[in-house]
């Protein structure tokens, strides 16, 4: 061993210039694998992204987490609506005819304090599609049958196919509108602006649905074209990409809805399940063709008001800022993002108006991860509201069975005294049933956003939570 050579210099080439590495310094944190590649983690956004392909320019996701994570969300928009009540006060006279319309669309927003439980009667039947005795019977079997796989999926392709079938007018609405927008965007080439109206008047027509092939063909077609014009910029793709889903969303198979029907007796039970399921389906869809009740809730006058509004230029010149809230407060409401029943409260007390949203979740275990699962359901609601000249409160409450946990949040001045009622709260509950348990009642520092209430929120609106 001792002969072996010991070689101290690097065996290159005389000519070959040898690269000395730089010395690494052990305080920095990098990937060992490729520092050069990878330099920061991946952006949670970006990876979130690709179950997005309509908008991910933009983050949705992360857009839409920050509306929850938004206070002004909720309570605060309501106050943007009874501002503008005041700006419309003051527009010029020779707008009167419209200032009477307006104003009397707001006399009927505001809900009489004895009118409250009415109202939210009147919004909860609106906040679902699925209503009435069709699926009242599905979900008994599903209740009756937990077991039962086969029936759980025919009553999904079942619902699924309901729903194509009921937003296929709305679906065309979409597209048409889409095209219209494009169709002022592009303003400066004639050419292309006549060819989306065009097209936009042939989905609204009566016979669209028949048409929708050559329809869907010929819309392809000329968005090839609008990428190709010069006028073309992310803003537009972003429409294109909305539209392009929208074609997506219409269901042009006929037989869908019938072969969904034929599965779905086939895992009912007895005949007279199945003849009960006919009979309600065959009313539902009758009912299906009658023309739009008018909504008569406040969120219904909200939206009147807001369309009217719209068609403005001179009010959304003043006040297209608290538009913007409102917009972006409904923005948030109840979708596959929120899952909350959601209900708006402008009330009327004597010459008291009070703004309120009440958020619920019925599945409210979900959100008190603190405390067990004992087996028992709880409910959570969030009730935000601001009284007139007083400021804002916000009322949290978890039911337990009969067992109310109650905290109110009141404006810092209040506080006080309302800790000193705590006592004759427990005593409004009468003779109802239900008990309060734990009072607390603190100051209102800040307005908390519903991410900070409803717990469960991020975890739904993010993704899956997986332990590998």
């Amino acid at each position: 061993m001792a002969d072996i050579l010991r070689v101290t210099t690097p065996l290159v080439n005389k000519s070959q210039m040898v690269e000395t590495k730089p010395n690494v310094d052990l305080a920095t944190q990098y990937p060992i694998q490729d520092p050069t590649r990878v330099p920061r983690p991946g952006n949670q956004s970006e990876l979130l992204g690709q179950n997005n392909g309509m908008l991910q320019q933009d983050e949705t996701s992360a857009l839409l987490l920050s509306l929850l994570k938004d206070p002004s969300v909720t309570v605060n928009f309501l106050k943007s609506i009874s501002s503008m009540e005041a700006v419309i006060k003051l527009l010029p006279v020779n707008n009167s005819p419209f200032t009477k319309e307006i104003e009397q669309m707001f006399g009927e927003l505001l809900v009489p304090a004895e009118d409250i439980a009415a109202e939210m009667g009147r919004q909860e039947h609106g906040s679902t599609y699925f209503k009435g005795e069709l699926f009242d019977l599905l979900r008994d079997a599903l209740r009756q049958n937990p077991g039962q796989g086969e029936l759980r999926d025919a009553a999904v392709s079942f619902l699924k196919a309901m729903t194509l079938f009921h937003t296929r007018r709305e679906a065309l609405g979409s597209v048409a509108n889409s095209l219209e927008y494009l169709a002022k965007t592009l303003s400066a080439s004639k050419s292309l602006s006549g060819k989306l109206l065009e097209l936009a008047g042939r989905y609204r027509a009566e016979d669209a649905p028949r048409r929708f092939p050559d329809l869907r063909q010929d819309t392809l077609a000329l968005f090839r074209e609008v990428e190709e014009s010069i006028l073309f910029t992310q803003d537009t793709e972003k429409v294109l990409r909305m539209a392009i889903y929208n074609l997506s969303r219409y269901n042009d198979n006929g037989s869908f809805l019938q072969e969904s029907v034929s599965r779905m007796l086939i895992q009912l039970r007895g005949e007279t399940a199945r003849e009960t399921f006919l009979s309600n389906l065959q009313e539902f869809l009758e009912q299906e063709k009658l023309p739009p009740q008018e909504n008569r809730t406040a969120l219904g006058v909200l939206t009147r008001i807001l369309q009217r509004q719209m068609s403005n230029e001179e009010l959304m010149a003043i006040s297209s800022d608290k538009m913007e809230k409102i917009i972006h407060s409904l923005l948030s409401s109840p979708c596959n993002f929120t899952p909350l029943l959601h209900f708006v409260l402008p009330v009327q007390y004597q010459d008291i108006q009070s703004f309120a949203e009440v958020w619920i979740n019925p599945n409210g275990g979900e959100d008190d991860r603190d405390r067990p699962e004992d087996g028992t359901r709880v409910i959570h609601m969030l009730l935000a509201f601001d009284v007139e000249s007083i400021g804002r409160f916000e009322l949290e409450l978890f039911v337990r069975d009969k067992v109310i946990d109650f905290s109110l949040y009141c404006p810092p001045p209040y506080a006080g005294i309302y800790d000193e009622v705590k006592n004759d709260l427990r005593s409004c509950a009468g003779k109802t049933g239900y008990r309060f348990g734990e009072i607390r009642v603190d100051r209102l520092d800040r307005p908390r956003s519903l991410m900070d209430v409803f717990k469960s929120l991020p975890y739904k609106r993010t993704g899956v939570d997986v332990t590998i």
